[in-house]
């Protein structure tokens, strides 16, 4: 049995996403939580549910509350995935 790849199909439209999270909200968040959080953020960008305006706001409140070894693991996160996509054709 062969199976599809999911980037074998036509682009699956999704609806602009609204990002609510306060300030509160955020704090109560575990260190896992938030880089996660951050991770989907990421997702959510690329595949244009988020604006990259709104997604880099709220990427910058969230560093703002993580230690600065998950800083350090959410930059070398970043700069692997910029060496991804500009390896990748197009």
């Amino acid at each position: 049995m062969v199976r599809k790849s999911a980037s074998a199909g036509p682009p699956i439209p999704h609806a602009p996403m609204r990002l609510d999270w306060t300030e509160d909200r955020l704090r109560t968040l575990s260190q896992e939580q938030l880089l996660n959080l951050l991770a989907n953020l990421d997702r959510q960008r690329r595949i244009g549910r988020v604006s990259s305006t709104e997604a880099a706001a709220v990427d910058q409140r969230i560093m703002g509350l993580l230690t600065s070894r998950n800083s350090a693991k959410r930059l070398r996160q970043l700069q692997h995935a910029g060496a991804v996509t500009t390896a990748e054709p197009q």
